[in-house]
């Protein structure tokens, strides 16, 4: 028997990260080498969006953007054809950053219905049928340099979760997947800048959903939306979902130029000074500063997100076109260089801690925390008594999940970029570039990269694993590969 997809089950990949929101794929296995000729069972063209797929028995939900619409569509999961899709005019676009899309929200669905959350709309929901059931309108959000959102919608207690942020008048909301109704919303006046998905646990026979924002975890109750109990000192670039693990949460943050470690500081004014020559005042001149030198270098294709010297002096170190700088006004400028790349705007924790507390349980909760080798956007992942984490340049780190004991630190051999965050089955991580490489690793206390898969697409949006199935989404398809059926 040819490749095909295993029989569909009942088990399901109903939102981000799969069931439990952690990228784990219980009970079933992946192929490990695959590609554009090789076992692939179907791929299907989809509009632009970075959205995972969502799935539901065999049903696949997926969002889009094009320039004037959002668009959800759901596709079969036997054959890759489009059952239906929806598209809904916007008046104005929410506004993102290059690497970012118009449709990176996951859909989530509960099995009766799928909902969506986009930035430029809102929130929708729709039957299995592509009906709309209804929609609730939501200001368009209020982003860090207007990178654009990336939270995605949670179900919870029959509750649908939505993070809207909005600066100040951020909110947490909880919304009646019936209707839309509104349920209750948290006010989040600070510590609201984030591109992470909340996340649920149970503590004490009552559901919580918290959320890492930047320098801040903050818990609530599902019930009533009340604040319960936060930790401070995270980093300050919240892209990365935390993952629960029963009374306990692993929580990853950067800081907003990543890892301290992608930052070169810039030379003393004599080393300056002899790589980039003074002018007959004994200056250093601004423009002679070559224009690729960097500052901030994140190990992404293409340079993606990386910052040079120049962009650096100008943009915390006050200096600009066409200065001229002495040696007491060079050493200020490297110095506030420095001051930034080591402080709180630049913070990089993972830690582990405890659930439950009231109010500020910092330093009561944290069981661990470690400062080096956090990546910026993936989440972390969490297999047998193993946490891994995998960084730009294609570096993957594994701690001990009980002590955060680094385990080892070494390259995947797959450079570039890393946004799409890691999946797991049967004991093999599934790691993926934005060059489109899908690096399969056994799990252990040792490397052992077991195949590179090359898709020759850019790739950053998270993938799902079902019925022995990988389902990648590249930056014009969505892939279903699976292994021979016997």
């Amino acid at each position: 028997m040819g490749v095909g997809i295993a029989p569909l089950s009942a088990a399901h990949w109903p939102g981000f990260r799969g069931p439990h929101g952690d990228g784990v794929a219980e009970g079933v296995h992946a192929p490990v080498e695959f590609g554009a000729t090789r076992n692939v069972v179907w791929t299907a063209d989809l509009p632009p969006g970075l959205s995972g797929p969502a799935i539901w028995a065999d049903h696949i939900f997926l969002t889009g953007a094009d320039e004037k619409n959002v668009i959800t569509l759901c596709l079969d999961r036997a054959t890759g054809k489009t059952r239906w899709e929806q598209k809904v005019a916007v008046a104005k676009m929410e506004s993102v950053h290059r690497v970012n899309s118009r449709a990176t929200p996951t859909a989530v669905t509960n099995g009766k219905a799928v909902f969506v959350y986009f930035g430029s709309l809102g929130v929708l929901a729709y039957d299995f049928a592509g009906r709309e059931l209804w929609r609730k309108p939501l200001p368009v959000p209020k982003t860090f340099q207007n990178q654009g959102t990336g939270t995605s919608p949670v179900l919870i207690d029959n509750k649908l979760i939505v993070f809207l942020q909005l600066g100040n008048d951020s909110r947490l909301l909880a919304l009646d997947p019936a209707n839309g109704a509104e349920l209750w919303a948290a006010p989040m006046p600070v510590h609201n800048n984030t591109y992470s998905t909340p996340v649920t646990w149970q503590e004490n026979g009552q559901s919580f959903v918290g959320l890492a924002c930047a320098a801040r975890f903050t818990a609530f109750r599902v019930g009533d939306g009340q604040e319960s109990w936060w930790i401070n000192e995270i980093g300050y670039q919240a892209c990365s979902t935390p993952v629960v693990l029963g009374d306990r949460i692993l929580i990853a943050a950067a800081g907003v130029q990543g890892e301290a470690a992608n930052i070169t500081p810039p030379p003393t004014f004599d080393e300056a000074a002899q790589k980039f020559g003074r002018d007959g005042e004994g200056l250093i001149a601004y423009d002679t500063i070559p224009n690729d030198l960097l500052f901030t270098d994140r190990h992404t294709s293409g340079g993606q997100g990386n910052m040079t010297l120049k962009g650096a002096l100008r943009y915390f170190g006050k200096v600009k076109a066409g200065d001229k700088l002495d040696r007491s006004q060079w050493e200020k400028a490297r110095e506030r260089l420095t001051q930034f790349g080591t402080g709180h705007m630049n913070r990089t924790v993972v830690l582990c801690a405890r659930t439950g507390g009231q109010d500020d349980v910092t330093a009561s909760s944290i069981i661990w925390k470690e400062t080096k080798g956090v990546p910026e956007v993936p989440s972390p992942l969490v297999w047998q008594g193993r946490a891994y984490f995998i960084r730009s340049g294609g570096v993957l780190v594994c701690r001990d999940i009980e002590t955060g004991r680094l385990v080892y630190e070494e390259r995947i051999g797959s450079p570039g970029g890393y946004y799409a965050s890691p999946v797991v089955a049967g004991g093999r991580l599934y790691l993926i570039s934005d060059q489109g490489t899908v690096t399969v690793v056994k799990c252990g206390d040792t490397l052992e990269v077991l195949a590179r898969n090359r898709l020759g697409e850019a790739v950053t949006a998270s993938p799902a694993i079902l019925d022995n199935t990988l389902y990648v989404r590249s930056a014009r398809r969505l892939w279903a590969f699976a292994a021979p059926q016997n």
